[in-house]
């Protein structure tokens, strides 16, 4: 009788099976989450965070710009408007025509 087999001593193939079924599935997705998930998650929080940053730096924009002109309206040029179009008129043309000059050249042949 020294010879018994204890079931629970020595485990048999059946019971290993699902075991190693669940250890390859979690091996499985966890590969398809690393190659495949991961860099799409990091692009689309790159491109929400730059959509969101965009979005916030053309409201700053807007409201400094309508800042600027009410300020040189009302401080500046005693309520004329027109002066206050005509001066950032040419200060953004400056700004363009400074722009369009950089460009790079190969682009126009």
């Amino acid at each position: 009788m020294d010879q018994e087999i204890n079931p629970q001593s020595a485990p048999s193939k059946k019971s290993d099976w699902p075991e190693r079924a669940t250890n390859l599935v979690i091996e499985v997705t966890d590969s398809i989450r690393e190659k495949g998930i991961s860099p799409i998650y990091r692009i689309v929080r790159v491109l929400i965070f730059g959509l969101l940053g965009a979005a916030l730096a053309s409201t700053v924009a807007i409201l400094l710009l309508i800042g600027i002109i009410r300020a040189m309206t009302v401080y500046l040029f005693g309520d004329n408007v027109w002066i206050t179009y005509l001066v950032l008129g040419v200060i953004f043309s400056a700004a363009g025509f400074f722009i369009w000059s950089k460009r790079i050249k190969a682009l126009n042949d």
